[in-house]
């Protein structure tokens, strides 16, 4: 038998083109068999092909595709039981119609075992052979129509399931940005919260020693215990403690850590111009230097607070890297720090104009130039 089948390439006729021609391969040594398919055109028209051996019903499958193959069981090289059961091993629709000198039962139930569509002895009768020539093209057509729709459907199938994907992989894309805008907002409104709880603490507060306590204090509800200090520039790049809460630090210890956290750490967190959150002694060393052993095994939580250009303050926390800090002790911090640098600003106005406007009223105004012994230094 041949590896596979040629692949018909017939069309489904349309109101434009006219059916082509019933294609029947006869596979029999005799040629009465052929001489009575001549009369049973499909149609009106008919492709018959006689040929007398398996061997050469071979080599006409590797070239064309049949309808329709009537063959003979007993053929000089073979039993054509074996060209039926090729055929319905490929899953072709081509019918397959055996015949038989023989009436033999076992040979009958052989050749439709072996998928053939029906099984004659001969000789047939012109009528029947017809009959069931037409019964089998009809058949044929059958199953070329429900081929087509199986092709049409795995078609569209595929299309679909391209489709599906796509879709399934623009619903995640969008589920992914719906989680992550919520995530945003949910974040900005606790930040709204947080803001105004604390602009509401805040609120009118003109004094410096009041206004930092009341923010440290808002600060240890928000954190939790924490070592938390807020310093404030006495000069370019120079920094001094406003006030500060003492945690997990022993009495009488924390002076020196404040005068290096003033020294060295604020500075570098004004320059930074954001607001920091280090959780590793790594990241330590690498933002400090050498001097990092200060903070060694902390987590520290710090921010510049700037009004415009300039950094007014700095808030830090600290405390032992067994405690981290929460992403709204973190949030807190981001929401509260340009607050506090924009009331630091308002405070440093209010002072600046009390201050001219004692002057104004001794009539020890100063002219241009001058040195202010009085000018309030923050």
């Amino acid at each position: 038998m041949p590896g596979e089948l040629p692949t018909s390439t017939d069309q489904t006729a349309t109101q434009t083109k006219p059916k082509r021609a019933m294609r029947v391969l006869v596979v029999d040594a005799d040629r009465k068999l052929s001489k009575s398919l001549e009369g049973c055109d499909w149609q009106g028209k008919m492709q018959l092909t006689q040929v007398d051996s398996l061997a050469a019903a071979r080599r006409h499958l590797r070239k064309i595709l049949p309808d329709l193959i009537v063959v003979d069981s007993d053929l000089p090289d073979g039993s054509g039981i074996e060209l039926t059961q090729f055929v319905a091993e490929h899953d072709s629709p081509v019918q397959t119609i055996v015949v038989s000198e023989n009436a033999d039962f076992d040979i009958a139930i052989q050749a439709m075992r072996n998928g053939a569509a029906d099984f004659l002895v001969k000789p047939v009768k012109p009528n029947i052979l017809k009959e069931r020539v037409h019964a089998a093209m009809l058949r044929h057509r059958d199953n070329r129509k429900h081929r087509k729709e199986l092709q049409r459907l795995r078609r569209v199938c595929k299309k679909l399931n391209g489709a599906r994907k796509q879709v399934t992989q623009q619903v995640d894309v969008l589920c992914q940005d719906l989680v992550t805008a919520y995530q945003e907002l949910a974040s900005q409104m606790q930040q709204v919260v947080q803001s105004s709880e604390y602009a509401g603490i805040i609120r009118n507060e003109l004094d410096l020693e009041a206004l930092l306590r009341k923010t440290l204090e808002y600060i240890l509800e928000k954190a939790g215990a924490t070592n938390a200090a807020i310093f404030l520039p006495t000069g370019e790049n120079e920094y001094a403690l406003g006030g500060y809460v003492n945690y997990d630090r022993t009495s009488g210890s924390p002076e020196v850590l404040l005068q290096h956290l003033a020294d060295i750490v604020a500075p570098k967190v004004a320059d930074r111009a954001k607001l920091l959150h280090v959780t590793d002694n790594e990241s330590i060393e690498q933002w400090i230097g050498s001097d990092y052993t200060y903070l060694a095994d902390c987590h520290v939580l710090t921010s510049p607070c700037i009004d415009g250009e300039e950094s007014l303050a700095v808030i830090m926390l600290f405390r032992d890297g067994g405690q981290p800090y929460s992403t709204d002790a973190v949030e807190t911090i981001g929401a509260i720090a340009p607050m506090l640098g924009e009331y630091l600003n308002k405070v440093i106005r209010v002072h600046h104009r009390c201050a001219f406007d004692d002057e104004a009223d001794t009539g020890d105004n100063l002219s241009a130039g001058d040195d202010d012994p009085d000018t309030i230094p923050f």
